[in-house]
C-alpha cells in the first residue's frame, strides 16, 4: 500500500493512495493555502503513479524507438535514392548535342536524320526542347542552333555515302569534322585506309581527350 506523508514539528500526517485517489485535481487545487500537506502528498502520489505507468510501458516503448529510428534511416536512405534518380532524370531530360541548322532544313528533317531519331514524326521532341529560343515550330533559321536531346553515341553504323569526316561532325560523334582522326584511331583494327569506309562497318568512338563526353 502506498502511503505518503509530510514531517512538521516532528508530527507526520500520512495518506493511502485510497484516500488520495478519492481527490480530484480540481479539489486539491481548490484548496489554496489551505492543508498543504494534502496537496504535497497529493502530487507526490500523482508523480508516483506516473513514474510507475512509464516504467510498465518503457519496455513496449523500447523497440517502438528502435523501429522509429530504422524507418528513419530507411526514409533517409530512399530520399538520397530519391534524389539521385531525379539529377539522373534531370540530366536526360536536359542531356542533347548541338545541331548546326543549314539552308533548307525544318524540325521534321532534323528529326528523320538517321543519326537522330530516323522519324520526322519526333520533331515535338526537338521543339519542347527549344521552346525558350523557337517561338513558330515551323520557323527555323540557316546559322542558328539547337539542341537535340539524344544522347552522344558510343558507336556508330556507318551508312552509304559517309566518310569519317562527315561522321565525326555529327553533333551525336563529336561535332566536329576535324576531329575524324580521333574516328580513325580509334579503329584502326577495322579501317586500314581512313578514305576507305564502308556501309555496316560499325565504328568505335572514342571519348578520351578532348573527344570526351560534354
Amino acid at each position: 500500500m502506498l502511503c505518503l506523508g509530510l514531517a512538521t514539528t516532528g508530527l507526520a500526517k500520512t495518506y493511502t493512495a485510497e484516500e488520495l485517489s478519492g481527490y480530484s485535481q480540481a479539489d486539491i487545487e481548490a484548496m489554496g493555502n489551505d492543508n498543504i500537506s494534502l496537496q504535497i502528498a497529493y502530487w507526490e502520489w500523482r508523480k508516483a503513479v506516473a513514474d510507475e505507468s512509464i516504467a510498465g510501458l518503457e519496455p513496449q516503448v523500447l523497440p517502438l524507438r528502435e523501429q522509429r529510428d530504422l524507418l528513419n534511416s530507411r526514409i533517409a536512405q530512399l530520399q538520397s535514392e530519391i534524389n539521385s534518380l531525379q539529377a539522373q532524370i534531370n540530366q536526360l531530360r536536359n542531356a542533347g548535342v548541338i545541331h548546326n541548322i543549314v539552308e533548307g532544313e525544318c524540325l521534321w528533317t532534323i528529326a528523320s536524320y538517321h543519326y537522330y531519331y530516323n522519324d520526322g514524326s519526333m520533331w515535338p521532341t526537338i521543339y519542347e526542347r527549344n521552346r525558350d529560343t523557337i517561338s513558330d515550330p515551323d520557323l527555323i533559321f540557316a546559322g542558328h542552333t539547337l539542341w537535340v536531346p539524344v544522347p552522344m553515341l558510343s558507336s556508330y553504323t556507318v551508312v552509304e555515302g559517309e566518310y569519317l569526316g562527315k561522321i565525326a561532325g555529327y553533333g551525336v560523334v563529336y561535332g566536329d569534322r576535324g576531329m575524324w582522326p580521333q574516328l580513325y584511331e580509334a579503329n584502326r583494327d577495322i579501317i586500314s585506309d581512313p578514305n576507305l569506309i564502308y556501309p555496316g562497318q560499325v565504328l568505335t568512338i572514342s571519348r578520351t581527350g578532348t573527344g570526351g563526353p560534354r
